[in-house]
């Protein structure tokens, strides 16, 4: 797995649309906060050719995964759950 705290904005995450992390981190700082937003908003993990382009062979999903625990809000998701305890 990349550290994606040390990879380039410029770094392509998801190979079957050509989405790269800067463009995956600025919709989470815009707000989303699930995979299905990602998806919704960046067109990110929805081609059908990881496989043949992805140099590791692999869904990029994992990756949306990581780089949205990294850079989401966590006060928004504190302020949104209401509990407190998170």
């Amino acid at each position: 797995m990349k550290n994606w705290s040390l990879v380039a904005d410029s770094q392509i995450v998801c190979y079957c649309r050509q989405i790269n992390k800067g463009t995956i981190v600025e919709a989470v700082r815009n707000g989303c906060s699930t995979l299905a937003q990602i998806q919704d908003e960046t067109q990110a993990c929805t081609g059908n050719q990881c496989a043949e382009l992805n140099p590791s062979g692999n869904c990029c999903s994992g990756d949306l995964l990581e780089l949205l625990e990294l850079h989401r809000d966590k006060t928004t998701d504190q302020e949104q759950c209401g509990c407190g305890c998170c």
